[in-house]
């Protein structure tokens, strides 16, 4: 390629035809030399967004030859796929762009300091805690909130305390200390400040985010809270037979759902709890049943599967049939015949696939 090419090059990449410009992008990306740096750089302050995106796609081709604060700019540029081209750059840019990152958290600027707090999450870089750290001390709530969820993708126990002391802020901030708190081996005390959380009478997500923490140690009487939204996370982390089978009769749909999920999990299966649901006036409801109680072999359980072959909804059909699929029995060999002459098309198929596995039981 030479200078005029790349020049064609640049104006076909603003072209309206896609075609051209994904031509013309495939081979300005291709570039490897270095006597083409000077051009990329220059046209990195081209109006168009898209030129700007396949110039941070080139210099990815240049790791070790760039100096990565000059492209800390990109990290907040107006158009999301030039950010996401920019932070992609940085992510291949192991240790000299992450040492860009933790530098520019010290910034002045708050916008370069909040993009730079977003890309160091990505990295998943021990460096890269401490700035984290300090950047969840910013007087800006953005940038604290930002920095809180950017250290909750990190393992490393040293980050918990600071999860932890951020409950006590904003609600948004709470809300992403929560996140980051999911999934972690907590102590008894650490637990005990994550309860805490639950008496959050204001906002029932953070009351939900908790639960979801806690998982199983949930306390028993957040089966009533008021806010579906909670309830629908105590269905889905509860282990209590007894009180997944109160919440498969819960008022909201969304609870009902997450419930007989959970039961059909369960290594005890509950079919007397799951069969009302199959008739349930909420599809999902339905499917969720359906699928919950694909081990049993009950005959009136196996019957009523068989029902649900004609639910007025096709996914509780193809849910039904999957299932039925896997019991097998002459009674649902039966059934699925009649059912795989569907006038729908894909549920035709899926039915036919059931069949065909019933057939080998």
């Amino acid at each position: 390629m030479d200078e005029k090419t790349f020049l064609c090059c640049i104006e076909a990449i603003k072209s309206n035809d896609v075609a051209i410009q994904e031509d013309a992008a495939n081979a300005i990306a291709a570039l490897t030399d270095e006597r083409w740096l000077p051009q990329i750089l220059h046209h990195l302050n081209d109006a168009n967004p898209l030129v700007r995106r396949v110039m941070l796609w080139t210099l990815r081709n240049y790791t070790g030859k760039i100096s990565y604060p000059q492209f800390l700019a990109y990290l907040h540029d107006p158009d999301m796929a030039v950010r996401e081209a920019a932070l992609l750059l940085f992510m291949e840019g192991e240790k000299p762009a992450c040492d860009a990152l933790v530098a520019a958290v010290s910034s002045e600027n708050e916008e370069l300091q909040f993009s730079a707090v977003q890309a160091l999450g990505q990295f998943r870089r021990p460096e890269a805690i401490d700035p984290l750290i300090q950047a969840a001390g910013a007087k800006n709530p953005d940038i604290r909130e930002v920095a809180v969820l950017s250290l909750g993708v990190y393992s490393e126990k040293r980050v918990v305390p600071l999860l932890l002391a951020s409950l006590k802020d904003e609600p948004q901030i709470r809300l992403a200390a929560l996140e980051g708190l999911r999934g972690r081996e907590l102590s008894p005390e650490e637990i005990v400040t994550v309860l805490e959380c639950l008496g959050d009478t204001d906002f029932p997500e953070i009351r939900a985010a908790a639960v979801a923490v806690l998982g199983p140690l949930v306390p028993e009487e957040f089966t009533e809270d008021p806010s579906p939204q909670v309830r629908r996370v105590v269905a889905s982390v509860v282990a209590s037979q007894k009180l997944l089978a109160k919440l498969c009769g819960d008022t909201d749909a969304s609870v009902r759902m997450a419930a007989a999920e959970s039961l059909g999990k369960q290594e005890e299966l509950q079919e007397d709890v799951l069969l009302p649901l199959l008739t349930d006036s909420i599809p999902g409801v339905r499917r969720a049943a359906v699928t919950a109680l694909a081990s049993s072999r009950r005959p009136d359980v196996v019957a009523a599967l068989i029902d649900r072959l004609h639910d007025p909804k096709p996914g509780v059909q193809a849910a039904a049939a999957t299932v039925l699929g896997e019991i097998g029995g002459d009674e649902v060999v039966a059934a699925l015949t009649e059912a795989s002459k569907s006038g729908n098309v894909i549920l035709r198929g899926i039915t036919k696939n059931a069949l065909n596995a019933a057939l080998k039981k």
